[in-house]
């Protein structure tokens, strides 16, 4: 199982679109794919459910109430699956990182379930809080979706130091896969001066996503851009997208 985290620890990037529709997009060309909303906004986990009627979910398992198979649930697709977030996912978020286990709770847990799928995408939330730093620590691989403007960029240090930090102590096999533009606006001048910058801290994928109206009307409809239109560029891009993570994974 590949693991990949989309984290930005600034809110508004494009972190819960990005993981729903890589984690789509991946089940629709058949692989066996689970998304896990880290995040106790729970966004990710209301497209396709209520969280708040979610019997068991992450909250579950850090509790140690719950084991990572029995908070799984079938949605989309015979291929995608999710392991829902729920608001209650907050009360933990000062959770104790002084504790010798705290950072390894979500990678012990995926370990288990790891031969039954192809992909697990993962949706973290907007802090670099204990839920970021598990995902992290699970993770082969991450994605950082940034709109290109300057608080975008003043944001990224702070992801880097911690990223460089798991790697270095916890985690040596995490690798900066890129970053995706989102709500991109070709045109403007602080797009074309800002893109440079950010090519200097990583790579950024070769596909970006533009600025427009189909992804947030495909979450007032709680689908996926591929399935509110198909036809929209958003949707264009996110499959370019798609077909170049899996590029990059094949290396």
């Amino acid at each position: 199982m590949i693991t990949v985290s989309i984290a930005n620890q600034k809110g508004g990037e494009g972190k819960t679109t990005t993981s729903l529709n890589l984690a789509i997009g991946l089940a629709r060309r058949k692989k066996r794919t689970l998304l896990v909303d880290m995040d106790p906004q729970a966004n990710s986990t209301g497209i396709f459910i209520n969280p708040e009627t979610a019997s068991k979910n992450i909250y579950h398992v850090f509790q140690k109430k719950a084991k990572m198979k029995d908070v799984i649930v079938p949605v989309y697709n015979e291929s995608l699956f999710l392991a829902p977030s729920s608001m209650n996912l907050a009360e933990m978020e000062a959770m104790s990182n002084n504790s010798v286990e705290a950072p390894y709770i979500l990678r012990d847990s995926l370990q288990t379930i790891e031969a039954d799928f192809d992909f697990c995408i993962i949706d973290c939330p907007p802090s670099l809080s204990i839920f970021t730093i598990n995902s992290l620590v699970a993770s082969s691989f991450v994605i950082i979706p940034l709109q290109a403007e300057k608080f975008s960029v003043d944001g990224i240090v702070g992801l880097q130091q911690t990223i460089t930090s798991i790697k270095k102590r916890i985690n040596p096999n995490l690798e900066i896969m890129g970053a995706l533009i989102t709500q991109l606006k070709p045109q403007t001048l602080l797009t074309k001066t800002i893109v440079p910058v950010l090519n200097k801290y990583f790579k950024i994928f070769e596909n970006s996503i533009s600025d427009g109206v189909a992804v947030g009307e495909s979450h007032l409809a709680k689908k996926s851009v591929f399935d509110y239109n198909k036809s929209s560029r958003q949707a264009q891009e996110y499959e370019g997208f798609v077909e170049e993570v899996l590029s990059e994974l094949k290396g």
